[in-house]
């Protein structure tokens, strides 16, 4: 994305990112305190998976669960949990999609910057008492808040690189993106809900029958993505 046209506004943008991922990355050092080591590595083992299984079902994107995982570790474990689950994204994805370093510390910075919104927005609508349910529309807001500058931030980075009109980009490629976002981040309440009520083994418990699903339509996505690409037998 970057390295074909390196502009002045691009070079700041990326700047920008990454200082603000880098400011995040410290607030969760100064924030660490008796974190649960076990889930942030279970955590960061299946962050790992969803970016070794991800699947494209448009040109220019991808999808996978990792910012559920996100969200997830963001309820769990605050900052920390974020910093830790959302590198683990950036590391999965370059070593399955090689690309430009200067992409892969971009990225970093909006994944870090969308995981601190989200958390941001948790800690100042949750209710302090309740069950989870209680946790269901401030999840929404932050899954919300944590598209706009995800999506936003990428959609500017490649209006700036291609010349393109920001609008149009974000349109094209991310605006079907919202539902999945906001399913994520239930998602993620379940995940976080399943893990209080019975620890590592509700996370298996709810994520095995998703894990099936999320193959069956992967591997639906790439049958018909080759049939699409595939010459049409009638023609001479």
């Amino acid at each position: 994305m970057i390295e074909r046209r390196f502009s002045p506004s691009l070079s700041l943008l990326v700047a920008a990112v990454s200082l603000s991922g880098l400011a995040i990355l410290i607030g969760a050092a100064f924030d660490w305190g008796s974190e649960d080591e076990t889930l942030l590595i279970t955590l960061a083992g299946l962050t790992i998976a969803s970016e070794l299984f991800d699947f494209s079902p448009f040109p220019n994107s991808r999808v996978s669960l990792s910012i559920a995982l996100i969200f997830t570790a963001g309820m769990l474990s605050g900052l920390p949990g974020v910093a830790v689950v959302a590198s683990t994204v950036t590391v999965a994805d370059y070593a399955a999609h090689r690309k430009p370093l200067i992409k892969v510390i971009f990225n970093e910075g909006v994944m870090l910057a969308s995981g601190g919104a989200f958390v941001g927005v948790i800690e100042l609508w949750s209710p302090a008492a309740g069950d989870w349910l209680a946790f269901l529309a401030p999840i929404m807001i932050g899954a919300i808040v944590a598209f706009a500058i995800n999506s936003g931030l990428v959609a500017t980075a490649i209006a700036l690189e291609t010349g393109g009109h920001i609008v149009r980009v974000w349109r094209a490629a991310f605006s079907w993106m919202l539902p999945h976002y906001v399913m994520l981040g239930v998602l993620a309440l379940l995940i976080a809900a399943a893990y209080d009520r019975w620890e590592l083994p509700g996370i298996a418990l709810l994520l095995a029958p998703l894990a099936m699903g999320w193959l069956m339509m992967k591997q639906g996505t790439q049958r018909v993505a080759r049939l699409e690409s595939a010459p049409d037998a009638s023609r001479p």
